[in-house]
């Protein structure tokens, strides 16, 4: 769990500083989502990886490995001016995010079985407390000095060295203006609440994040040195939590891992592109400043934080299939709400419909390990690590596809492919559901099968 809660702490300055990290890297939007993309890339990779090497050395080491690499990426990141360094170091960024999820998740649920589930919450709920108040950070380092120095205004992938009229002509597609050339000066405020002004003090809130990632590190070798290498007796194989014969034909369990991974995907691909842009997406479309992006980015995250401390105690009483299904349906609620509110430029519509995303998305995805666990196969490192590989297809695609059409169409492709995602994302949702009744009616669950099979195995041994 502390995994958790640093590594958000570490990832949830992008989002808020999307537009500085630009400037510092000297892209606009479309060739920034590809920063994105490689954070993905890098998470996809590093999760299919950790899935091999999960049984192979102690998960202490693996994780403590990982927050090391991922306290100097999260550092370096501010530094990068040059584009090429900034990939590599989202890339980096993203490899170590992976190993920690893919590790951390499979673990729990090794170790707790069928009461996993409160635990499963937990680390999502950590996740979440992080990634909301990361934002809250990173807000304290966007302020622009008032003494602003316009030569040094960022204008992406323009050419800078150009004449009077081609500069006044750039700037009037930037913020749709007229006459920008003789209104400059005038403008300034305008300017910074555009974030085409870096900000200078950006580099500290990444340095925070880096030194609690750091502080992990350290936290984690000691446990190994203290515990880990004096109980090597006690190390158990995940494959030893995995019955002897799948209770399943080998077409319903790729059926419901597909499901599962889908469901997975489409919500995870919504909530990190939605927190990367909705920064953005606030300045360009609604005139809000960054600060303002920011806190909106935080308000969301916190209410998923309490989404899924509810979430912890929930599902103890409620099963996590139908947790899943109402969720799914709140979610599309939410961006038909988001879009009518965008087309209202209605800014408390915003604030609500953001909000109640925080909820809609809050116990979902551990509820869907719980689902696939119960249901269909235990879940293993090499499960764990083809969730996230369908994960990280989703997450990378989505800025791309978002950024091309934002900077070459509408900014109201934000609503549009979110819109349309939840629509996908309730209909496999339902064919799940239908393919979950399907397999408990024929065939029961896993943790009725594993107490079967522990039920033979007394009576043979009293015999």
């Amino acid at each position: 769990m502390i995994c958790f809660l640093f590594q958000s702490l570490a990832k949830g300055p992008i989002g808020p500083s999307f537009l500085d990290l630009q400037a510092i890297s000297g892209v606009g939007l479309e060739s920034g989502s590809s920063l994105l993309t490689t954070l993905y890339i890098g998470y996809m990779l590093s999760a299919i990886v950790s899935g091999c090497l999960f049984d192979k050395f102690h998960r202490s080491l693996l994780l403590s490995a990982a927050m090391f690499l991922l306290a100097c990426a999260t550092v370096a990141i501010p530094w990068c001016s040059m584009y090429w360094l900034m990939v590599i170091a989202f890339f980096c960024l993203g490899a170590m995010v992976g190993a920690t999820d893919a590790i951390a998740n499979a673990e729990v649920q090794r170790i707790w079985g069928k009461d996993g589930k409160p635990f499963m919450q937990g680390l999502q709920f950590m996740y979440s407390f992080g990634f909301s108040v990361a934002p809250l950070l990173t807000i304290l380092f966007l302020e622009i000095p008032s003494n602003i120095d316009l030569s040094k205004l960022h204008y992406p992938e323009q050419n800078h060295n150009t004449s009077l009229t081609n500069y006044s002509t750039s700037l009037n597609k930037t913020v749709l203006l007229q006459n920008r050339s003789s209104q400059i000066a005038n403008h300034s405020q305008i300017y910074e609440d555009s974030a085409f002004v870096r900000s200078p003090y950006i580099y500290k809130a990444f340095i925070i994040g880096g030194c609690v990632s750091l502080s992990a590190f350290v936290i984690l070798l000691v446990f190994y040195c203290t515990f880990d290498r004096q109980n090597k007796t006690n190390h158990r194989e995940t494959e030893s939590t995995t019955p002897a014969k799948s209770r399943l034909p080998l077409r319903l369990r790729v059926l419901g891992i597909l499901h599962m991974a889908g469901i997975q995907a489409l919500l995870s691909g919504i909530d990190d592109t939605l927190m990367a842009f909705l920064t953005a997406f606030c300045v360009k479309e609604l005139d809000w400043t960054k600060a303002e992006g920011a806190l909106l980015t935080s308000v969301g995250s916190f209410v998923a934080v309490a989404g899924r401390f509810i979430a912890i105690f929930l599902v103890q009483v409620i099963s996590p299939i139908k947790l899943v299904g109402f969720h799914s349906v709140l979610t599309l609620i939410v961006f038909i709400g988001f879009y009518i509110s965008t087309l209202q430029k209605s800014n408390i519509g915003i604030w609500i419909v953001s909000s109640l995303f925080g909820y809609a998305k809050a116990p979902v995805l551990a509820c869907v390990f719980s689902w696939t666990d119960e249901v269909f196969l235990p879940v293993t490192g090499r499960i764990s690590s083809i969730f996230l590989v369908f994960i990280t297809a989703n997450s990378a695609s989505n800025p791309l596809i978002l950024g091309f059409f934002m900077d070459n169409f509408s900014n109201m492709w934000f609503c549009y492919l979110f819109l349309g995602e939840s629509v996908l994302l309730v209909l496999v949702v339902g064919s799940a559901l239908l393919l979950t009744r399907r397999v408990k009616t024929t065939y029961g669950t896993n943790y009725e099968s594993r107490r079967v099979d522990i039920k033979v195995t007394e009576d043979l041994l009293d015999n």
